[in-house]
C-alpha cells in the first residue's frame, strides 16, 4: 500500500490532537503529507491561526497542509479525501456505542463508512496512558500554553477553553435557527 497523503481531522478537542499526532508518526513513517482539516461551523474564527499552531507542536517534521471548511464533519472530509487523493484518513473516535450514539451520531462511523480510502480511527483509549503519565509526573509534561487564553495547558486548547468555544458555536447556531424562522 503506497500512502503518500494523509487527510487528519481534528475539531481541537483532546481526540482531535491525538489523532493529529497519530497522522504525524503515520507521515513520517510513510514519508508522507498530512492534511490538517478542521470542519467549522460558519464564523467560526482563528482557524487558520489553530491550525498553524498544530503543526508547529514538536513531533515528526512531515510536510503540512491546512484546510479548514463549513459543512457536515463526515461529508466534508470524504469530499477532501476524494478531491486532492488522500491515501488514508485518521480521524478521533469517542467510542459511543448503543443509545448515546444514536442520539449523537459519529463523524468517524460516517467516515468509515464513505471514504475512499483505508480510515484508522483513534479511540479515547489510546490517549490514556499518555493522559496518566502526564498528571502522575507533571514536571515531564510539555511547557505548553493554551492557544486561546495563553494559559499553561498539556493540549492545543484548554478545556475552560474548548467549553467556551463549544458554547459560542451553539449560540451562533441558535442566533442562526432563530433567524431563519422569521
Amino acid at each position: 500500500m503506497r500512502v503518500r497523503e494523509i487527510l487528519a481531522a481534528t475539531d481541537f478537542s483532546e481526540l482531535g490532537d491525538a489523532a493529529v499526532r497519530v497522522a504525524r508518526e503515520y507521515a513520517a513513517c510513510f514519508d508522507a503529507r498530512v492534511h490538517l482539516v478542521h470542519v467549522a461551523p460558519s464564523g467560526e474564527l482563528g482557524i487558520p491561526e489553530l491550525l498553524a499552531r498544530i503543526a508547529g507542536e514538536p513531533g515528526p517534521t512531515v510536510p503540512i497542509t491546512f484546510a479548514a471548511t463549513a459543512g457536515d464533519p463526515a461529508e466534508e472530509i470524504v469530499r477532501y479525501a476524494r478531491a486532492r487523493g488522500i491515501d488514508l484518513i485518521v480521524v478521533g473516535t469517542h467510542g459511543r456505542s448503543g443509545f448515546t450514539r444514536l442520539l449523537l451520531g459519529s463523524v468517524a462511523e460516517r467516515v468509515l463508512r464513505q471514504a475512499p480510502c483505508p480510515v484508522l480511527t483513534v479511540p479515547r483509549q489510546a490517549e490514556a496512558p499518555a493522559a496518566r503519565m502526564l498528571a502522575a509526573s507533571p514536571s515531564t509534561a510539555p511547557a505548553a500554553r493554551c492557544v486561546v487564553c495563553a494559559n499553561p495547558s498539556v493540549y492545543l486548547i484548554c478545556e475552560p477553553c474548548r467549553a467556551r468555544i463549544r458554547g459560542e458555536a451553539l449560540e451562533h447556531k441558535q442566533r442562526e435557527e432563530r433567524a431563519g424562522r422569521t
